[in-house]
């Protein structure tokens, strides 16, 4: 299953439909993979298991999230990554539901990880497994990249 925001956040082009958000997901996503050194086989090892098991894939993370202020000072945002998800949902069927079960979703990650105190890295895999059990547990999964 992939995170509703996580993977959709590292590569928005193919979730919105809106070109600046395409662009932007793009620039964001090769900026992240230089500064993390990450290969194309990087990539491919956390599309296809979908965990971050490498120091490469956390710092890959940790920058898309900080990039997208999903994380903040190595801190959860729910209201970063409330932000993503009414851009990813704007103009989508479903839109309002979608985003009151991701507003659900915030909520139980800032409670279950917003006072955790580690690295950036660290907080990056926090935040990767929070929303993706959360996202589980409700059956909403972001679209295949």
């Amino acid at each position: 299953m992939k995170v509703f925001v996580l993977l959709a956040v590292a590569l928005v082009a193919y979730a919105s439909a809106d070109e600046a958000a395409r662009e932007r997901a793009k620039a964001i996503k090769k900026e992240c993979k230089e500064q993390a050194g990450a290969t194309d086989d990087d990539l491919k090892e956390l599309k296809e298991k979908d965990e971050l098991l490498s120091p490469v894939n956390k710092k890959l993370m940790a920058c898309v999230f900080s990039k997208n202020k999903i994380m903040q000072n190595n801190k959860f945002s729910k209201e970063g990554s409330m932000e993503v998800a009414r851009e990813l949902m704007s103009g989508r069927p479903e839109s309002e539901t979608k985003l009151k079960i991701a507003e659900q979703i915030a909520d139980n990650c800032a409670k279950e990880i917003g006072n955790v105190e580690t690295t950036g890295d660290e907080m990056a895999k926090l935040i990767f497994n929070c929303l993706k059990k959360q996202a589980k547990e409700r059956g909403f999964q972001s679209p295949h990249v």
